[in-house]
Protein backbone atom coordinates (compact mmCIF):
# COMPACT_ATOMS: atom_id res chain seq x y z
CA UNK A 1 0.00 0.00 0.00
CA UNK A 2 1.21 3.34 -0.86
CA UNK A 3 0.30 5.56 2.27
CA UNK A 4 1.09 8.74 -0.38
CA UNK A 5 -1.18 8.47 -2.46
CA UNK A 6 -4.09 10.51 -1.60
CA UNK A 7 -8.14 9.47 -1.64
CA UNK A 8 -11.19 11.56 -2.01
CA UNK A 9 -14.42 10.12 -0.36
CA UNK A 10 -17.44 11.33 -2.06
CA UNK A 11 -20.67 10.32 0.26
CA UNK A 12 -23.31 9.20 -1.93
CA UNK A 13 -25.88 8.05 0.34
CA UNK A 14 -27.22 5.46 2.49
CA UNK A 15 -27.73 1.75 1.33
CA UNK A 16 -30.26 -0.81 3.34
CA UNK A 17 -29.33 -1.25 6.62
CA UNK A 18 -28.09 1.96 7.04
CA UNK A 19 -24.51 1.69 5.81
CA UNK A 20 -23.06 4.54 3.71
CA UNK A 21 -22.17 4.47 0.04
CA UNK A 22 -18.90 6.50 -0.83
CA UNK A 23 -17.23 7.05 -3.96
CA UNK A 24 -13.09 6.95 -3.90
CA UNK A 25 -11.00 8.57 -6.56
CA UNK A 26 -7.25 9.80 -6.41
CA UNK A 27 -7.02 13.43 -5.62
CA UNK A 28 -3.89 13.63 -8.67
CA UNK A 29 -4.71 11.33 -10.94
CA UNK A 30 -8.92 11.51 -10.88
CA UNK A 31 -8.76 7.64 -10.87
CA UNK A 32 -12.19 6.03 -9.89
CA UNK A 33 -10.76 2.96 -7.58
CA UNK A 34 -14.19 0.99 -7.87
CA UNK A 35 -13.36 1.08 -11.60
CA UNK A 36 -9.91 0.08 -11.09
CA UNK A 37 -11.22 -2.70 -8.94
CA UNK A 38 -13.59 -3.76 -11.46
CA UNK A 39 -11.13 -3.49 -14.30
CA UNK A 40 -8.75 -5.60 -12.30
CA UNK A 41 -10.82 -8.71 -11.71
CA UNK A 42 -10.72 -8.20 -8.25
CA UNK A 43 -14.77 -7.00 -7.53
CA UNK A 44 -17.98 -7.64 -9.70
CA UNK A 45 -19.96 -4.83 -10.61
CA UNK A 46 -23.59 -4.68 -8.44
CA UNK A 47 -26.33 -1.89 -8.28
CA UNK A 48 -26.56 -0.32 -4.84
CA UNK A 49 -30.33 1.01 -3.65
CA UNK A 50 -30.42 3.88 -1.46
CA UNK A 51 -32.84 4.98 1.36
CA UNK A 52 -35.57 7.29 0.10
CA UNK A 53 -35.63 10.59 0.41
CA UNK A 54 -37.90 13.38 0.91
CA UNK A 55 -37.71 16.39 -1.53
CA UNK A 56 -40.40 18.77 -0.86
CA UNK A 57 -42.65 16.22 -0.05
CA UNK A 58 -42.18 13.87 -2.94
CA UNK A 59 -40.08 10.50 -2.52
CA UNK A 60 -36.88 10.01 -4.18
CA UNK A 61 -34.90 6.96 -4.79
CA UNK A 62 -31.48 6.72 -6.30
CA UNK A 63 -29.63 3.95 -7.81
CA UNK A 64 -26.08 3.84 -7.85
CA UNK A 65 -23.42 1.93 -9.71
CA UNK A 66 -19.78 0.08 -8.78
CA UNK A 67 -19.33 1.35 -12.30
CA UNK A 68 -18.89 4.95 -11.08
CA UNK A 69 -22.30 6.14 -12.67
CA UNK A 70 -24.03 8.45 -10.52
CA UNK A 71 -27.88 8.66 -11.43
CA UNK A 72 -29.35 11.68 -9.72
CA UNK A 73 -29.08 13.69 -5.95
CA UNK A 74 -25.73 15.79 -5.28
CA UNK A 75 -23.00 15.01 -3.05
CA UNK A 76 -21.25 16.25 -0.11
CA UNK A 77 -17.54 17.92 -0.46
CA UNK A 78 -15.25 15.01 -0.72
CA UNK A 79 -13.29 14.35 2.54
CA UNK A 80 -9.46 14.08 1.81
CA UNK A 81 -7.86 11.50 3.62
CA UNK A 82 -4.71 8.96 2.84
CA UNK A 83 -4.95 5.59 2.68
CA UNK A 84 -3.37 4.88 5.90
CA UNK A 85 -6.47 6.48 7.68
CA UNK A 86 -8.89 4.88 5.34
CA UNK A 87 -8.82 1.89 7.06
CA UNK A 88 -9.32 2.79 10.26
CA UNK A 89 -12.99 4.71 8.84
CA UNK A 90 -15.84 2.61 9.96
CA UNK A 91 -18.83 3.10 7.82
CA UNK A 92 -20.78 0.92 10.63
CA UNK A 93 -24.64 1.83 10.48
CA UNK A 94 -26.63 4.78 11.48
CA UNK A 95 -29.34 4.66 13.93
CA UNK A 96 -31.94 7.26 12.12
CA UNK A 97 -31.97 8.88 8.97
CA UNK A 98 -34.81 10.56 7.32
CA UNK A 99 -37.62 8.13 6.50
CA UNK A 100 -35.46 5.11 7.62
CA UNK A 101 -36.74 1.54 7.06
CA UNK A 102 -38.15 -0.16 10.25
CA UNK A 103 -35.20 -2.69 9.48
CA UNK A 104 -32.26 0.16 9.57
CA UNK A 105 -34.03 1.70 12.94
CA UNK A 106 -33.45 -1.39 15.17
CA UNK A 107 -29.50 -1.14 14.62
CA UNK A 108 -27.61 -0.76 17.79
CA UNK A 109 -26.23 2.59 19.02
CA UNK A 110 -22.62 2.95 18.54
CA UNK A 111 -19.82 5.52 20.10
CA UNK A 112 -19.92 7.41 23.01
CA UNK A 113 -22.76 8.76 24.57
CA UNK A 114 -23.36 11.39 27.13
CA UNK A 115 -26.23 11.99 29.69
CA UNK A 116 -28.01 15.33 29.19
CA UNK A 117 -28.10 17.74 32.22
CA UNK A 118 -31.50 17.43 33.92
CA UNK A 119 -32.58 19.56 37.42
CA UNK A 120 -33.87 17.33 40.90
CA UNK A 121 -37.57 18.01 42.05
CA UNK A 122 -37.63 20.12 44.90
CA UNK A 123 -34.06 21.85 44.91
CA UNK A 124 -32.95 25.07 44.58
CA UNK A 125 -29.99 26.26 42.71
CA UNK A 126 -28.71 29.99 41.34
CA UNK A 127 -27.88 29.31 37.48
CA UNK A 128 -27.59 31.84 34.31
CA UNK A 129 -29.93 31.37 31.32
CA UNK A 130 -28.21 30.28 28.33
CA UNK A 131 -30.67 29.57 25.43
CA UNK A 132 -34.22 29.63 24.97
CA UNK A 133 -36.72 28.97 22.32
CA UNK A 134 -39.72 30.14 24.35
CA UNK A 135 -40.32 30.31 27.97
CA UNK A 136 -41.74 27.34 27.89
CA UNK A 137 -38.48 25.60 26.64
CA UNK A 138 -35.13 27.52 27.67
CA UNK A 139 -32.26 26.17 29.17
CA UNK A 140 -30.53 26.95 32.44
CA UNK A 141 -27.21 26.05 34.00
CA UNK A 142 -26.13 26.13 37.53
CA UNK A 143 -23.03 28.59 38.44
CA UNK A 144 -21.77 26.00 40.30
CA UNK A 145 -20.75 24.59 36.57
CA UNK A 146 -18.87 27.24 35.40
CA UNK A 147 -15.62 25.72 36.09
CA UNK A 148 -16.45 22.77 34.41
CA UNK A 149 -17.28 24.57 31.91
CA UNK A 150 -14.74 26.56 31.25
CA UNK A 151 -12.59 23.32 31.70
CA UNK A 152 -14.54 20.82 29.28
CA UNK A 153 -14.95 24.31 26.58
CA UNK A 154 -10.58 24.42 26.95
CA UNK A 155 -9.99 21.05 26.69
CA UNK A 156 -12.49 20.89 23.29
CA UNK A 157 -10.84 23.74 21.45
CA UNK A 158 -7.58 22.05 21.65
CA UNK A 159 -8.80 18.72 19.93
CA UNK A 160 -7.22 17.10 17.18
CA UNK A 161 -9.14 17.02 14.02
CA UNK A 162 -10.79 13.31 13.03
CA UNK A 163 -13.09 11.10 11.25
CA UNK A 164 -16.41 11.27 13.23
CA UNK A 165 -19.41 8.01 12.16
CA UNK A 166 -22.75 9.75 13.60
CA UNK A 167 -25.16 7.51 15.31
CA UNK A 168 -28.01 9.42 16.93
CA UNK A 169 -28.06 9.17 20.35
CA UNK A 170 -24.04 8.90 20.26
CA UNK A 171 -21.84 12.25 21.45
CA UNK A 172 -18.97 14.09 19.19
CA UNK A 173 -17.58 17.98 18.88
CA UNK A 174 -19.06 20.69 16.74
CA UNK A 175 -18.17 23.92 15.55
CA UNK A 176 -20.56 26.70 16.79
CA UNK A 177 -20.22 30.33 17.03
CA UNK A 178 -16.05 29.51 16.54
CA UNK A 179 -16.28 27.37 19.41
CA UNK A 180 -16.03 23.55 19.65
CA UNK A 181 -19.20 22.06 21.70
CA UNK A 182 -19.71 18.74 23.11
CA UNK A 183 -23.35 17.92 21.10
CA UNK A 184 -25.53 14.92 20.69
CA UNK A 185 -26.38 13.26 17.41
CA UNK A 186 -30.78 13.56 17.35
CA UNK A 187 -30.66 13.79 13.33
CA UNK A 188 -29.17 12.76 10.27
CA UNK A 189 -29.73 13.42 6.65
CA UNK A 190 -28.53 11.45 3.61
CA UNK A 191 -28.85 14.02 0.83
CA UNK A 192 -25.40 16.33 1.69
CA UNK A 193 -24.97 14.50 4.26
CA UNK A 194 -25.78 16.57 7.19
CA UNK A 195 -25.91 15.90 11.22
CA UNK A 196 -28.46 17.85 13.73
CA UNK A 197 -26.74 18.06 16.84
CA UNK A 198 -28.29 19.09 20.35
CA UNK A 199 -25.20 20.98 22.06
CA UNK A 200 -24.93 19.37 25.61
CA UNK A 201 -23.91 22.46 27.83
CA UNK A 202 -25.55 25.38 25.51
CA UNK A 203 -29.08 24.17 24.88
CA UNK A 204 -28.48 25.03 20.77
CA UNK A 205 -29.58 22.76 18.04
CA UNK A 206 -27.28 23.27 14.96
CA UNK A 207 -27.31 21.36 11.74
CA UNK A 208 -23.44 21.15 10.11
CA UNK A 209 -22.46 18.74 7.74
CA UNK A 210 -21.12 15.12 8.95
CA UNK A 211 -17.59 16.05 7.59
CA UNK A 212 -17.41 19.12 9.91
CA UNK A 213 -17.49 17.26 12.93
CA UNK A 214 -14.79 15.80 15.67
CA UNK A 215 -14.38 13.23 17.66
CA UNK A 216 -14.78 13.97 21.98
CA UNK A 217 -11.54 13.97 23.85
CA UNK A 218 -11.55 11.84 26.71
CA UNK A 219 -11.51 13.80 29.49
CA UNK A 220 -14.86 15.50 28.57
CA UNK A 221 -16.93 11.86 27.34
CA UNK A 222 -17.92 11.23 31.40
CA UNK A 223 -19.19 14.53 32.88
CA UNK A 224 -22.99 14.96 31.92
CA UNK A 225 -24.49 17.82 29.99
CA UNK A 226 -24.34 20.89 32.05
CA UNK A 227 -27.72 22.92 31.28
CA UNK A 228 -30.80 21.71 32.10
CA UNK A 229 -33.96 22.29 30.15
CA UNK A 230 -36.73 23.44 31.73
CA UNK A 231 -40.41 25.62 31.56
CA UNK A 232 -41.44 29.11 33.31
CA UNK A 233 -44.58 28.00 36.15
CA UNK A 234 -47.40 30.69 35.76
CA UNK A 235 -47.17 32.08 32.42
CA UNK A 236 -48.93 31.41 28.93
CA UNK A 237 -48.83 32.94 25.32
CA UNK A 238 -51.61 35.67 24.40
CA UNK A 239 -52.33 33.80 21.73
CA UNK A 240 -51.71 29.76 20.69
CA UNK A 241 -48.14 30.03 20.48
CA UNK A 242 -45.81 32.01 21.50
CA UNK A 243 -45.29 35.33 18.92
CA UNK A 244 -41.80 36.65 18.13
CA UNK A 245 -42.47 39.19 19.95
CA UNK A 246 -43.27 37.75 23.28
CA UNK A 247 -39.95 35.70 22.94
CA UNK A 248 -38.25 38.98 22.48
CA UNK A 249 -39.39 40.27 25.82
CA UNK A 250 -38.64 36.88 27.36
CA UNK A 251 -35.16 36.95 25.78
CA UNK A 252 -34.73 40.34 27.83
CA UNK A 253 -36.34 39.79 30.86
CA UNK A 254 -34.34 36.80 31.09
CA UNK A 255 -30.75 38.16 30.23
CA UNK A 256 -30.07 35.21 27.66
CA UNK A 257 -26.68 34.43 27.04
CA UNK A 258 -25.94 37.37 29.34
CA UNK A 259 -24.27 37.30 33.37
CA UNK A 260 -27.27 37.94 34.80
CA UNK A 261 -28.47 34.91 37.61
CA UNK A 262 -32.07 33.69 39.20
CA UNK A 263 -32.81 31.69 41.63
CA UNK A 264 -34.45 28.90 40.25
CA UNK A 265 -36.82 27.31 42.97
CA UNK A 266 -39.86 24.98 43.01
CA UNK A 267 -38.71 22.41 40.50
CA UNK A 268 -41.65 19.87 39.43
CA UNK A 269 -41.94 17.41 36.72
CA UNK A 270 -45.82 17.69 35.47
CA UNK A 271 -48.08 15.30 34.05
CA UNK A 272 -46.08 15.75 30.43
CA UNK A 273 -42.72 15.10 31.67
CA UNK A 274 -42.04 18.81 31.65
CA UNK A 275 -39.67 19.94 34.40
CA UNK A 276 -41.33 23.39 35.88
CA UNK A 277 -39.35 26.46 37.49
CA UNK A 278 -40.19 29.41 39.23
CA UNK A 279 -37.50 32.23 38.51
CA UNK A 280 -36.46 35.10 40.62
CA UNK A 281 -33.80 37.52 40.11
CA UNK A 282 -31.18 38.58 42.91
CA UNK A 283 -33.25 41.52 44.07
CA UNK A 284 -36.13 39.52 44.52
CA UNK A 285 -38.26 39.83 41.40
CA UNK A 286 -40.79 36.99 40.29
CA UNK A 287 -40.07 36.64 36.84
CA UNK A 288 -43.53 35.01 35.68
CA UNK A 289 -44.59 38.13 37.92
CA UNK A 290 -42.84 40.48 35.84
CA UNK A 291 -43.16 38.84 32.43
CA UNK A 292 -47.04 39.18 33.08
CA UNK A 293 -47.43 42.89 34.37
CA UNK A 294 -45.48 44.07 31.20
CA UNK A 295 -47.71 42.43 29.22
CA UNK A 296 -44.94 39.98 27.29
CA UNK A 297 -47.16 36.82 28.52
CA UNK A 298 -50.14 36.35 30.13
CA UNK A 299 -50.99 34.36 33.43
CA UNK A 300 -51.96 30.99 33.53
CA UNK A 301 -54.25 30.29 35.93
CA UNK A 302 -55.01 26.48 35.37
CA UNK A 303 -51.72 26.12 37.06
CA UNK A 304 -53.38 27.74 40.19
CA UNK A 305 -56.06 25.55 40.02
CA UNK A 306 -53.99 22.47 40.13
CA UNK A 307 -52.38 23.56 43.28
CA UNK A 308 -52.99 20.67 45.95
CA UNK A 309 -51.77 20.97 49.87
CA UNK A 310 -49.57 17.88 50.90
CA UNK A 311 -50.92 16.31 54.05
CA UNK A 312 -48.57 16.15 56.94
CA UNK A 313 -47.28 12.80 58.58
CA UNK A 314 -46.20 11.49 61.89
CA UNK A 315 -43.24 9.14 63.23
CA UNK A 316 -44.95 5.69 64.77
CA UNK A 317 -44.34 5.21 68.24
CA UNK A 318 -44.33 7.06 71.57
CA UNK A 319 -43.24 10.77 71.53
CA UNK A 320 -44.06 14.43 72.77
CA UNK A 321 -46.08 16.35 70.75
CA UNK A 322 -47.57 19.64 70.07
CA UNK A 323 -51.57 19.77 70.45
CA UNK A 324 -52.41 22.71 67.65
CA UNK A 325 -56.38 22.18 67.89
CA UNK A 326 -58.81 19.68 69.69
CA UNK A 327 -62.15 18.91 67.82
CA UNK A 328 -62.90 15.76 68.56
CA UNK A 329 -62.01 12.40 70.00
CA UNK A 330 -61.71 11.76 66.56
CA UNK A 331 -59.95 15.03 65.36
CA UNK A 332 -57.36 16.01 66.98
CA UNK A 333 -54.26 18.39 65.26
CA UNK A 334 -51.16 17.58 66.32
CA UNK A 335 -47.51 18.09 64.96
CA UNK A 336 -44.03 17.52 66.27
CA UNK A 337 -41.66 20.33 67.94
CA UNK A 338 -39.47 19.98 64.49
CA UNK A 339 -42.29 20.59 62.91
CA UNK A 340 -43.81 24.21 64.29
CA UNK A 341 -40.15 25.04 64.26
CA UNK A 342 -40.24 24.55 60.51
CA UNK A 343 -43.40 26.75 60.07
CA UNK A 344 -42.19 29.21 62.26
CA UNK A 345 -38.50 29.74 60.70
CA UNK A 346 -39.41 28.71 57.43
CA UNK A 347 -43.25 28.13 56.30
CA UNK A 348 -44.55 31.72 57.52
CA UNK A 349 -41.74 33.80 56.75
CA UNK A 350 -41.83 32.28 52.96
CA UNK A 351 -45.48 32.84 52.91
CA UNK A 352 -45.21 36.60 54.21
CA UNK A 353 -42.61 36.95 51.08
CA UNK A 354 -45.57 35.61 48.58
CA UNK A 355 -47.99 37.26 49.69
CA UNK A 356 -46.02 40.94 50.12
CA UNK A 357 -44.41 40.69 46.10
CA UNK A 358 -45.51 38.13 44.16
CA UNK A 359 -49.11 36.90 45.09
CA UNK A 360 -52.92 38.83 43.45
CA UNK A 361 -55.49 39.67 45.29
CA UNK A 362 -58.28 36.81 45.59
CA UNK A 363 -61.36 38.71 43.94
CA UNK A 364 -63.80 36.21 43.64
CA UNK A 365 -62.94 33.50 46.10
CA UNK A 366 -64.83 30.31 45.98
CA UNK A 367 -65.48 27.33 48.32
CA UNK A 368 -62.51 24.94 48.54
CA UNK A 369 -59.91 27.55 47.32
CA UNK A 370 -56.31 27.05 48.52
CA UNK A 371 -55.90 30.83 49.24
CA UNK A 372 -53.47 33.08 51.56
CA UNK A 373 -54.68 34.71 54.10
CA UNK A 374 -53.75 37.67 56.70
CA UNK A 375 -54.59 37.40 60.17
CA UNK A 376 -53.61 39.41 62.95
CA UNK A 377 -50.86 40.80 60.30
CA UNK A 378 -49.59 37.27 59.63
CA UNK A 379 -50.08 35.54 56.29
CA UNK A 380 -51.07 31.50 56.48
CA UNK A 381 -52.09 29.37 54.18
CA UNK A 382 -55.44 28.64 54.20
CA UNK A 383 -58.83 26.93 52.56
CA UNK A 384 -62.04 28.85 52.03
CA UNK A 385 -64.33 27.43 53.84
CA UNK A 386 -67.52 29.70 53.42
CA UNK A 387 -68.30 32.78 51.90
CA UNK A 388 -70.16 35.15 53.89
CA UNK A 389 -72.09 38.36 53.59
CA UNK A 390 -70.00 42.01 54.15
CA UNK A 391 -67.69 40.86 52.02
CA UNK A 392 -65.78 38.51 54.52
CA UNK A 393 -65.45 34.64 54.40
CA UNK A 394 -64.99 31.58 56.50
CA UNK A 395 -61.44 29.90 55.92
CA UNK A 396 -59.28 27.69 57.68
CA UNK A 397 -55.66 27.86 58.69
CA UNK A 398 -54.26 24.51 57.29
CA UNK A 399 -51.34 24.32 59.23
CA UNK A 400 -52.74 25.44 62.81
CA UNK A 401 -56.05 23.63 62.29
CA UNK A 402 -57.83 27.15 62.95
CA UNK A 403 -61.52 28.21 61.78
CA UNK A 404 -61.29 32.48 61.48
CA UNK A 405 -63.29 34.92 59.43
CA UNK A 406 -61.14 37.31 57.64
CA UNK A 407 -62.32 39.74 55.11
CA UNK A 408 -61.91 39.35 51.44
CA UNK A 409 -59.13 42.15 51.07
CA UNK A 410 -57.19 40.15 53.36
CA UNK A 411 -56.75 37.44 51.23
CA UNK A 412 -53.86 36.15 48.16
CA UNK A 413 -53.61 33.78 45.37
CA UNK A 414 -51.36 30.75 46.11
CA UNK A 415 -48.81 29.99 43.89
CA UNK A 416 -46.98 26.67 43.75
CA UNK A 417 -43.73 27.84 46.06
CA UNK A 418 -46.50 28.37 48.79
CA UNK A 419 -47.67 24.65 48.66
CA UNK A 420 -44.49 22.84 48.37
CA UNK A 421 -44.16 21.86 52.39
CA UNK A 422 -46.59 19.46 54.04
CA UNK A 423 -48.95 20.77 55.91
CA UNK A 424 -48.21 21.13 59.58
CA UNK A 425 -51.01 19.95 61.84
CA UNK A 426 -51.99 16.02 61.25
CA UNK A 427 -55.23 15.04 61.61
CA UNK A 428 -55.54 12.48 64.37
CA UNK A 429 -57.89 9.94 65.96
CA UNK A 430 -58.02 8.08 69.45
CA UNK A 431 -57.88 4.53 68.76
CA UNK A 432 -60.09 3.46 70.69
CA UNK A 433 -62.81 5.92 69.38
CA UNK A 434 -61.83 4.62 65.78
CA UNK A 435 -65.29 3.20 64.15
CA UNK A 436 -67.48 5.64 65.86
CA UNK A 437 -69.70 8.16 64.76
CA UNK A 438 -67.85 11.15 63.96
CA UNK A 439 -70.75 13.59 64.31
CA UNK A 440 -71.66 12.51 67.74
CA UNK A 441 -68.72 12.86 68.90
CA UNK A 442 -68.24 16.66 67.53
CA UNK A 443 -71.50 17.22 69.20
CA UNK A 444 -71.00 15.28 72.28
CA UNK A 445 -67.53 16.45 72.72
CA UNK A 446 -66.94 19.33 70.36
CA UNK A 447 -67.19 22.05 73.01
CA UNK A 448 -65.77 20.67 75.86
CA UNK A 449 -62.20 19.68 74.45
CA UNK A 450 -60.80 22.53 74.88
CA UNK A 451 -61.10 22.38 78.81
CA UNK A 452 -59.37 18.81 78.27
CA UNK A 453 -56.58 19.19 76.98
CA UNK A 454 -54.21 22.68 76.55
CA UNK A 455 -53.74 24.37 73.04
CA UNK A 456 -50.30 24.31 72.12
CA UNK A 457 -49.20 22.36 74.95
CA UNK A 458 -46.82 19.38 74.79
CA UNK A 459 -48.95 15.74 75.28
CA UNK A 460 -47.42 12.11 75.30
CA UNK A 461 -48.33 10.56 72.71
CA UNK A 462 -48.35 6.90 70.76
CA UNK A 463 -48.77 7.39 67.45
CA UNK A 464 -50.06 3.68 66.38
CA UNK A 465 -50.47 3.54 62.53
CA UNK A 466 -51.57 5.54 59.49
CA UNK A 467 -53.51 3.50 57.03
CA UNK A 468 -55.75 5.29 54.26
CA UNK A 469 -54.73 8.41 55.44
CA UNK A 470 -55.95 7.92 58.82
CA UNK A 471 -53.78 8.33 61.59
CA UNK A 472 -53.87 6.37 65.17
CA UNK A 473 -52.92 7.46 68.24
CA UNK A 474 -53.05 6.72 71.88
CA UNK A 475 -53.21 9.42 74.46
CA UNK A 476 -53.72 7.63 77.81
CA UNK A 477 -54.37 11.04 79.81
CA UNK A 478 -57.14 12.29 77.42
CA UNK A 479 -58.75 8.96 76.99
CA UNK A 480 -59.30 8.62 80.72
CA UNK A 481 -61.03 12.34 80.49
CA UNK A 482 -63.12 10.78 78.29
CA UNK A 483 -64.50 8.23 79.82
CA UNK A 484 -62.99 5.52 77.43
CA UNK A 485 -61.92 2.36 77.87
CA UNK A 486 -59.55 1.98 81.02
CA UNK A 487 -56.36 0.73 80.26
CA UNK A 488 -54.89 -1.66 82.35
CA UNK A 489 -51.79 -1.32 85.12
CA UNK A 490 -49.92 -3.55 82.67
CA UNK A 491 -50.59 -1.15 79.55
CA UNK A 492 -49.65 1.79 81.83
CA UNK A 493 -46.68 -0.02 83.01
CA UNK A 494 -45.86 -0.78 79.23
CA UNK A 495 -45.87 3.04 78.02
CA UNK A 496 -44.10 4.07 81.63
CA UNK A 497 -41.05 1.48 80.42
CA UNK A 498 -41.32 3.12 77.11
CA UNK A 499 -40.49 6.61 77.85
CA UNK A 500 -37.39 5.29 79.99
CA UNK A 501 -36.24 3.83 76.63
Amino acid sequence: ADTEYKLGVEFVGQVEGGRWLVRMKGIEDKEDIGQLLLEGGLVVSKEDKLQKTATNGVEETEVVSTSGKQDTTAIAEPLIMSKESLKSFDPSPVTKVENLTPAAAATPLMGPKILRGVLPANTTIIAGVCFMESPNKFYVCSSACVDQFMSILSSSQSSKPGVVNPVVGTCCLVMDEDCWYRAEVVKLSSQRPTATLFLLDYGKTVTTPVSSLRPLPSDVVSTPGLVCQVALRGVKPGGNEWAEEEIAGALLVMDVGGETQFKVEDVQVDEDGNTVVSLEDMEGNDVATLMVETGIAEEDTKMAEDLKLIPGSLEPGLQQLLVLSAVSPMELYLCSQAQFLNFSNTIVPMIEKKAASHADPVLCPREGDIVLACEDQVWYRATVLQLLPTSTVKVNLVDLAITTTVSRDKLRSAVFGTVKDPVVGVSCCLDSWVGENKKMAMEKWGDKMQGLVEQYGDIQVEVIETREGLVKVKIPQLEQKLGGKEMSRAEMLKIKLKMKK
